[in-house]
């Protein structure tokens, strides 16, 4: 009877057993790649979005130049009839524009808050770099130690010089048995 199940295979002499520093390793090098493509990412979503506050910016400026034109040609063909509609969607455009300038200035701001946030990230993302690169060194020391270190020799045994005067000793007095 052949059975599929995988868990009751020994593992290969190739395959390598993970441990935590092989966590670790992975950890950090996936987090690193995340986190330089989410910043990346992020980059170019606000790019989008400014050049998207450009484009609109452009179609309500050709807007606003139709309108003035045509409230200036019905001034001049009409000038008795009033022109109020066109005046009004003069107006509304105006404010438009007003509303739209302000989207780009704050869009412009974020992305320069975006872009120096990207810069510190990446710079303290660095540090993941070193823990992968330590791992890295630790796992080679691991796997291959370096050979047993001979013992040192030991100096021989010397005695003391004791630079200090020694002072003398008071001679103990003996006091004769009492009979």
């Amino acid at each position: 009877m052949t059975s599929t199940d995988n868990s009751t295979k020994a593992p290969k002499a190739g395959d390598k057993v993970s441990n935590p520093l092989h966590l670790l390793q992975t950890l950090t090098r996936t987090l690193n790649e995340h986190l330089a493509s989410a910043c990346n990412q992020a980059e170019q979503d606000a790019q989008k979005v400014m050049d998207k506050l450009q484009r609109q910016q452009e179609k309500l400026e050709l807007k606003l130049s139709q309108t003035q034109q045509k409230l200036a040609a019905r001034e001049t063909e009409q000038p008795d009839k009033p022109a109020n509609k066109t005046r009004k969607k003069l107006d509304e455009l105006e404010a438009a524009k007003v509303e739209l300038h302000e989207a780009r200035q704050k869009a412009a701001s974020y992305i320069k808050q975006l872009s120096s946030d990207v810069r510190q990230t990446l710079r303290l993302a660095k540090g993941l770099e070193r823990i992968d690169n330590q791992v890295g060194q630790a796992l080679e020391k691991r796997d291959s130690p370096a050979p047993a270190a001979k013992p040192r020799a030991r100096r021989p045994a010397t005695p003391r010089n004791n630079t200090k005067p020694t002072r003398a000793r008071k001679p103990k007095t003996t006091t004769p048995p009492a009979n």
